[in-house]
């Protein structure tokens, strides 16, 4: 043990420095100062276990040298000495924080070890009963605890306050009192010794006489020799609970009933037996008269389509598991003609008190038409068009005489179009071009759009290839001619790709994918025209239009989760918060964003990314605070691309995202990048200043890669600047950071910035960061990206930073 004795008389430290040196209970390590200042500079080291403190020193005298000491160390236990006319003044030094005082020239061999021995156990004790005080007394759970005969010996605010009593109020009283007495039992203390943990709802008396529902958790609390002396409760009100599954029940009685005048098909699933009530319009949806469909599930699931059953029972399986809200999802199933029809299926779980599932209803609705059509235009949509194409090569298979032909449509000039004049210009010119392609078709051939501006045309049973070129002239010609739309000539043209059966092809989607690549190469000729594929066409754009075609099934089909990268604060090693990274799960690969975000952007896909983003990242910041008090005061970063920040609605689709996570607009941070904030343009102002507005951070991200200058930090209202880790990374001679990122980090200071440091990856970088002035950072010494689960766990065991988050 190492103890510190700070003592301006060296004759008596060397008296209690041989006292110790010969005392049981070692060894003892005993290191002297002679003034107040030479000890807090020692302690600021650390490695001392108590202080010995003389009451009587040059710099520092009496009880304000003891108050200083323990404010300054509140860890570690002190004992103060005084002179022999000074006893009261060692009790009171006991009382300012001292753990015990001792008289000087009455030291004792056996006395001084013991009492420091002693004092370091008193002030653990102290310390960790004075922890858990706070922590049962912030709780928002109530806690009890009552003696064998049901008295209050103990009660924390929140219990107090949730039954209209103050804590001192409820101590004494008999316990029974906050219950109706039908609701009690007595328990002997055979009975007691044999009880353990045990969970019951019951209904409590407030003190003005009104009634509210208790979840109440108890144990028994016993003596060292195991026998009980009283019982320890916790009480959570289940008011909003109880309210929230009556209205629950309330809604599905009203679902059903508007169901049932609808031509939606009913489901109940009773959990406990495994058996399901099918209506008789939901058999009939799927071909089926009353008796030929039983009551299992598998009635159900086993005709739903291969591919969508695994989806399908995860979001079962999500909201029975409380982790949805509700059930609903889209999928395919086999009807008795054995084609399939798209349903959407829709359920609500019933809870016990205890909020396990006993049962589930829903309905489910036919939207096969829907699932088929595109919205806006009317034409067959990338499904049905597909279909169709199966169609045409099975036949082609069957029959030497059939022939067909794909053409691959994408219209020139239409994102200019969409961006100069607007979106409702935009929808009006794709519906006016549909109606256009679908004069230039014969009978029997489909014309159908696939996404965003991009249509195809299925040419059937052509004589020649002749017919197909005739198509595509008519095509070409048409699309050539300018539109009148809301007082604008609209000119945009097309660039057309074809591609005829042979017999080398053996799946539909290859002819589609060579149509494809045909049209982009008469795209890069110059647009307005026309290529026929053949096999000169270059192979490398293969993987390009593949990526592209799969980035718009990942989102269809939810291949998308975020990671989470720790934030941290760097001036008291402490967690700040999460950066939100976008990873995408892509047949069992992670797929970065760096190789798929720009053919997102090209393609338009990156909107409907930044929303999920945008709505999971609040939504799991939410889910953590639920599961753990620690990450109430984190908060979360997310990045905003060009193209969201250019979009109308932004402003109100983060204030819907944070309401529906009950978040407050403080807990999320956006990060800019600097592209955002090149150029002069009002309306990014105008978009930054309505974030601000709402409350919601602003981080400039990637700085200094070279795009904007350190002007650009003053033009905008910016609460944070991240450098990039291409900037913290120091060159030869810069030391762990390098002399740019000195230079941001002072600029930024001199203007009132936060700043944040990217890819640290050393200590050496996060200590001269910090140095710097750098007061956040995050990379991959503090942690990769994590899952949400382990982030969670890396909740729970950091430090949360109270201070104000980057």
């Amino acid at each position: 043990m190492r103890v510190l004795l700070v003592e301006d008389d060296p004759v008596y430290a060397g008296v209690l420095r041989s006292t110790l040196a010969f005392a049981g209970g070692g060894p003892w390590a005993v290191e002297s100062v002679e003034s107040f200042t030479a000890a807090r500079e020692r302690l600021a080291r650390g490695g001392i276990d108590a202080v010995l403190l003389d009451l009587r020193l040059p710099d520092a005298n009496g009880l304000d040298a003891v108050s200083r000491l323990c404010g300054e160390f509140p860890t570690l236990p002190v004992l103060v000495l005084t002179a022999l006319d000074d006893e009261s003044l060692g009790v009171m030094a006991v009382q300012t924080g001292a753990q015990d005082y001792l008289v000087k020239g009455q030291v004792e061999e056996q006395l001084l070890p013991r009492s420091i021995r002693y004092a370091i156990e008193r002030k653990r004790n102290t310390d960790a009963v004075r922890q858990l005080d706070k922590a049962v007394s912030t709780m928002q759970l109530g806690v009890t605890v009552t003696d064998l005969h049901g008295r209050i010996v103990y009660v924390n605010a929140a219990e107090g306050e949730m039954h209209g009593y103050t804590a001192e109020e409820m101590l004494g009283q008999d316990a029974r009192r906050l219950s109706a007495p039908e609701e009690w039992r007595p328990l002997t203390p055979e009975q007691l010794g044999q009880m353990r943990k045990w969970k019951r709802e019951r209904v409590r008396i407030r003190k003005d006489g009104t009634t509210f529902p208790v979840q109440l958790m108890s144990d028994v609390v016993k003596d060292a020799a195991g026998q009980p002396i009283g019982i320890v409760t916790t009480c959570e009100d289940i008011s909003e609970r109880k309210r929230a599954e009556a209205e629950l029940r309330r809604s599905e009685e009203r679902y059903a009933l508007a169901a049932r005048g609808t031509n939606d098909g009913l489901w109940d699933w009773d959990l406990a037996t495994d058996r399901v009530y099918y209506s008789p319009r939901w058999k009939a949806m799927l071909g089926y008269e009353e008796e030929e469909v039983g009551d299992r599930p598998s009635e159900w699931l086993d005709r739903v389509h291969p591919d969508d059953l695994p989806r399908l029972q995860a979001k079962r399986s999500a909201h029975l598991d409380g982790t949805a809200p509700h059930f609903e999802d889209e999928h395919r199933m086999r009807h008795k003609d054995g084609s399939y029809r798209w349903f959407l299926s829709r359920g609500f779980a019933v809870r016990d008190g205890d909020g396990r599932p006993y049962r589930m209803a829903g309905a489910q609705t036919d939207v096969t038409d829907r699932r088929s059509y595109d919205p806006l235009t009317g034409l067959p949509n990338r499904a049905l068009f597909a279909e169709r194409l199966g169609y045409a090569f099975a036949r082609f298979k069957r029959r030497d005489d059939y022939l067909f032909a794909l053409v691959f449509v994408d219209l020139d000039r239409f994102k200019e179009t969409n961006d100069t004049l607007g979106h409702l210009v935009g929808d009006q010119v794709l519906i006016a071009v549909s109606k256009r392609l679908e004069t230039c078709l014969r009978p029997g051939d489909t014309v159908g759009r696939f996404a965003g501006d991009e249509f195809a045309v299925l040419l059937e049973r052509i004589a020649s290839r002749a017919d197909g070129l005739g198509v595509a002239d008519r095509i070409q010609q048409e699309l050539a001619a300018p539109l009148r739309l809301r007082g604008h000539d609209v000119r945009l043209g097309a660039s057309m790709g074809i591609a005829y059966m042979g017999r080398g092809y053996e799946r539909p989607e290859d002819l589609l994918r060579d149509a494809d690549l045909a049209m982009y190469r008469a795209k890069a000729a110059g647009r307005g025209r026309y290529e026929v594929f053949d096999a000169a066409l270059p192979q490398g754009g293969r993987s390009r239009l593949d990526l592209e075609r799969d980035l718009s099934r990942g989102i269809e089909q939810g291949e998308f989760r975020l990671v989470y990268q720790p934030v941290v604060d760097l001036a008291h090693g402490e967690l700040a918060g999460f950066e939100g990274f976008l990873r995408w799960h892509d047949r069992g690969r992670v797929v970065l964003p760096g190789e798929f975000l720009p053919v997102a952007v090209e393609g338009g896909q990156v909107l409907a990314l930044g929303s999920w983003v945008l709505r999971e990242g609040c939504r799991q910041l939410a889910a953590w605070r639920a599961q753990a008090a620690e990450a109430k005061r984190l908060r979360l970063s997310l990045n905003l691309s060009p193209a969201e920040c250019a979009k109308a609605g932004l402003i109100e689709e983060v204030e819907a995202a944070l309401e529906a996570a009950g978040l407050a607009p403080r807990d999320l941070a956006l990060d800019l990048s600097e592209a955002v904030l090149l150029g002069e343009r009002a309306w990014m102002s105008s978009v930054l200043a309505d974030l601000r507005a709402l409350g919601v951070r602003l981080h400039l991200d990637d700085f200094g890669r070279g795009l904007a200058s350190l002007s650009a930090l003053h033009r905008f209202a910016l609460d944070a600047v991240k450098l990039d880790r291409s900037v913290v990374a120091g060159g030869n001679g810069d030391g762990p950071i390098s002399a740019l990122a000195r230079g941001i980090l002072a600029f930024a200071s001199r203007i009132g910035l936060s700043a944040i440091a990217e890819g640290v990856e050393t200590a050496d970088q996060r200590d001269a960061l910090r140095e710097a002035g750098c007061a956040y950072a995050q990379g991959q010494y503090f942690s990769a990206p994590l899952e949400p689960d382990e982030a969670l766990a890396y909740i729970a065991k950091a430090r949360i930073v109270e201070r104000s988050a980057p």
